[in-house]
């Protein structure tokens, strides 16, 4: 038996090990480390990788899956809302980046079917590290992130037509018309037929799936309806990853499409990561070498060239000046869909090996610059503005919107438990601030207009951004017991006298965390959120008797209040019963949204199953919310689970 391919693939998954690593330490995404694995293994550097290994079937598969995600997270109910954006700012880019960069590309000589897939290529940012950075800064539902996302939205469309058009450029000499049209025929085909297999077939094959309650069959389903359309687009001589987006977008209309996407992460992951290495494999670093001054200069070019276009257009289309230069800062990059196009023109012979290392290197310097961009937008932006507009970063943002609050309830931690702690302050009155490390939980509670940091708890900084030494209660949500530890000395050390509650899965360690300080230790889940709650009713002067009818009145009602739970990256869509779990959404109101200008009382949510919880306007919550017209930047809190909660989303934002 042959071993040289699994010795081969052994060493570049040892490697990787070793790279993330590295890379997790100085804060540059997985992505560049399983660049840096092909280019060290390459034939070109060490030669460890013999020229004939081919994984590129493994790679593709990753791209597939990389599609199919993106696929399940494309929502047409958020590009309908944010239609200008995405139509109006979105095209113009890519349109005008693709003929600038192509032109350039054919004034020096390139092949006009080469330059067009460059083109298109280093039009496209990067959606994997522009969307995490923003939401690991909170920055997503900011002006600039939501300009950003917009402008993500039509670049993932963009991506998959140059994904049917590189397989009909190939081969094609003076008559190119005839196979783009066959290619965009087909493709708009393939799309609407599956769209109606996910509308009609998926939702009805996947509850029979779900009914079973087996991960194993739920996940190996995804795989094969993802690798299946993968299949079909491959046999009408269409890219596999257009495959895979449509898969997702037939999924994404479903309520399993978060459940979907968790379970599908860590094939996905692994198997792009085996993409992007394939992609360094193919580097020439002698090629790289050689052109070092062209590489940088092209690549510098890039990114001041996408900054100047879209600041230019934003300005243009009447966006404020600061947002649209900081949303320019975070797309002035080429992303994973450059290399992406790279790989599958050179499979075609649309793109020669020399060109390709050069367009894959500018992709990958202009990629490792954009956590640098993003991170430091707020300071360039006061350089090239000034003070005439207000910028702030994410802490000052943080210490700004706290900096006033006094007597507050501090949570570290917006899982379950102190999502229920919150809802019972907030029903009281009573001022809370949160801080978790889940980008998911922030983004979908921030949404909802609660008051929600991303962060690491475990940093002073931090917690003292957040009023810790104003605070009147500090409570911990946290699940590693030794996390709680650490978070409770910093705690400590910092405020002597602020009462700290903290909830444990058991009382393995309540002894010890008495002795550190610990006001009070509560033992967990739902019961323990009621416990939670009623400790800090009473801590912050509520009568106890009160207290005790209010948690019996949540038991009466079999736990609502504290029941449902915004969606984070941990908790499944189901329970244990294989019952649908009740979820909190946030739906803000835009200008274009349908439900704009109306008033809930003439909307028929009950149709959707969803429960209203609040209307929020300006942060404070509407007392008669039914009888008020909707405005812009009202946030509309329902209730119910995952496919009734998008119905309603779907709704409000287009009344369909």
């Amino acid at each position: 038996m042959d071993f040289t391919f699994f010795n081969q693939l052994l060493i570049i998954l040892s490697l990787s090990v070793i790279c993330i690593a590295l890379f997790y330490r100085v804060r540059l995404p997985d992505t560049l480390s399983y660049l840096a694995v092909g280019i060290i293994l390459g034939p070109s550097l060490t030669g460890v990788i013999e020229s004939d290994f081919d994984i590129s079937l493994l790679a593709e598969i990753g791209v597939v899956f990389l599609l199919f995600t993106l696929g399940l997270e494309f929502s047409i109910a958020k590009m309908v809302a944010l239609r200008q954006v995405v139509f109006g700012l979105g095209g113009l880019q890519v349109l005008v980046a693709t003929l600038f960069i192509s032109g350039i590309a054919i004034a020096i000589g390139l092949p006009p079917t080469t330059a067009v897939v460059v083109g298109a290529g280093l039009s496209l940012s990067s959606t994997a590290i522009v969307s995490r950075e923003l939401s690991q800064r909170n920055e997503i539902i900011q002006p600039h992130g939501q300009l950003a996302i917009g402008v993500l939205l039509f670049q993932d469309i963009a991506a998959v037509l140059f994904l049917i058009l590189i397989p009909a450029l190939a081969g094609t000499d003076s008559h190119i018309l005839l196979p783009i049209g066959m290619a965009l025929l087909k493709g708009t085909l393939l799309v609407v037929v599956m769209m109606l297999i996910g509308k009609w077939v998926l939702p009805a094959v996947f509850h029979e799936i779900a009914q079973v309650r087996s991960q194993e069959l739920f996940v190996l389903s995804a795989i094969v309806t993802a690798l299946l359309a993968a299949w079909v687009t491959h046999v009408l001589d269409l890219s596999m990853a257009l495959g895979g987006f449509v898969a997702g977008m037939m999924l994404g209309e479903s309520h399993y499409r978060h459940q979907i996407e968790a379970d599908i992460r860590p094939f996905r992951d692994i198997l792009l990561g085996l993409f992007f290495v394939s992609v360094g494999l193919m580097i020439d670093v002698n090629d790289f070498a050689g052109n070092i001054h062209w590489v940088l200069l092209a690549s510098a070019g890039l990114i001041l060239f996408k900054l100047g276009l879209i600041f230019t257009l934003g300005k243009l289309m009447g966006h404020k000046r600061s947002n649209t230069f900081r949303a320019a800062l975070a797309l002035a990059q080429a992303g994973e869909f450059s290399l992406a196009l790279m790989a599958l023109a050179s499979q075609y012979d649309l793109v020669s090996d020399e060109i390709s290392s050069i367009v894959l290197a500018v992709t990958i310097i202009s990629m490792t610059m954009t956590p640098l961009l993003i991170r430091f937008s707020p300071q360039l932006t006061r350089k090239v503005f000034g003070n005439k507009e207000q910028v702030f970063t994410s802490q000052e943002m943080m210490e700004q919107a706290c900096g006033h609050v006094e007597g507050h309830t501090l949570i570290c931690g917006f899982g379950r438990v102190g999502q229920a702690v919150s809802r019972i302050l907030s029903q009281e009155q009573l001022g809370w601030i949160a801080i978790d490390d889940d980008p998911l939980h922030v983004r979908e509670a921030t949404r909802a207009g609660e008051p929600v940091f991303y962060g690491d708890c475990r940093r002073a900084d931090m917690l003292l951004g957040l009023g810790l030494k104003r605070a009147r209660l500090v409570v911990l949500c946290i699940n590693s017991s030794k996390e709680v530890k650490n978070v409770l000395a910093m705690i400590r050390e910092h405020s002597v006298d602020v009462p700290v509650l903290v909830r444990t899965r058991d009382d393995s360690h309540l002894d010890e965390l008495m002795e550190m300080g610990a006001t009070n230790v509560i033992p967990e889940v739902l019961e323990s959120s009621l416990q939670i709650a009623g400790h800090v009713l009473m801590h912050l002067g509520q009568d106890p008797a009160v207290v005790r009818n209010k948690i019996q009145h949540v038991r009466a009602e079999r736990y609502q209040t504290v029941n449902a739970c915004y969606l984070g990256q941990t908790e499944p869509l189901f329970d244990q019963s294989g019952q649908p779990r009740s979820l909190l959404h946030g739906i803000p109101v835009s200008r274009k949204a349908w439900c704009h200008g109306k008033k809930l009382s003439e909307i028929d949510l009950d149709y959707t199953g969803v429960t209203l919880d609040t209307v929020k306007r300006l942060s404070r919550t509407m007392s008669d919310p039914l009888d008020q017209v909707l405005q812009e930047n009202d946030i509309i809190l329902v209730r119910g689970d995952g496919e009734q909660v998008e119905h309603a989303e779907s709704l409000l934002l287009t009344g369909k």
